[in-house]
């Protein structure tokens, strides 16, 4: 079980951010049962004695790496729909809407790029855990948490634009999740490890057309 966060010292958070990032990098390019301790801990220029004061063990780090990533990511589309929501009901035109799309995805996915080995890393990650038993149950209780609150932030901002999905939620963000996580594949091949991904918003914006119904409040 990972540690709560909450009441670790900013030195200590820090410290457990260091071997996180570590540990991505070195996932990235060795695979997770291919990483030892001392490469992630090489990696991140901590000793042995400080990785085992954060983490009982490498699958440990694996499920802090979700935790952490996950929260990081939807911390920050919580701020973009915030800022959007202030915009959008402070405005008095009337923006067309697969224009609004393409503008809040690129936002979305520029608020902060992720890198060649974060996105590998995290198809490492979800394959590993379906191969470990142990892991996979609580892989799945803390997809599952994160799942939820994504759902409410979707349809916060779905509100905000007048629009509902066409499809129940769940299955409405099984398909959008999978489609950018083919697109970022796509677009991390071929790049060093430490590039940023820059990921088209085209093609997530034509399936969001599809699957989502605009319905303005003054609508006869």
């Amino acid at each position: 079980m990972t540690m709560n966060t909450d009441e670790l010292s900013p030195r200590r958070r820090q410290t457990r951010a260091t071997l996180v990032q570590a540990g991505t990098s070195v996932f990235a390019v060795r695979g997770i049962d291919g990483a030892s301790i001392e490469e992630i801990c090489e990696a991140g220029g901590l000793t042995r004695g400080a990785f085992y004061s954060n983490f009982s063990s490498r699958d440990d780090l694996v499920l802090a790496i979700i935790e952490m990533r996950t929260s990081e990511n939807l911390d920050r589309l919580d701020a973009t729909i915030q800022r959007w929501t202030e915009q959008l009901t402070t405005t008095f035109e009337v923006p067309e809407i697969k224009a609004l799309m393409t503008t809040f995805i690129d936002d979305v996915f520029n608020e902060k790029k992720q890198t060649v080995a974060e996105t590998i890393t995290e198809q490492e990650i979800e394959l590993y855990c379906l191969r470990v038993p142990h892991l996979h149950a609580r892989y799945v209780e803390l997809n599952n948490s994160q799942f939820e609150r994504l759902a409410a932030l979707v349809t916060t901002a779905l509100d905000v634009a007048g629009a509902t999905t066409k499809q129940p939620i769940g299955d409405f963000l099984t398909v959008i999740i999978s489609v950018f996580n083919r697109i970022a594949l796509s677009a991390a091949a071929g790049k060093a490890m430490d590039e940023p991904v820059d990921i088209d918003p085209s093609l997530i914006v034509e399936v969001l057309m599809h699957l989502i119904d605009f319905c303005p409040d003054d609508e006869d």
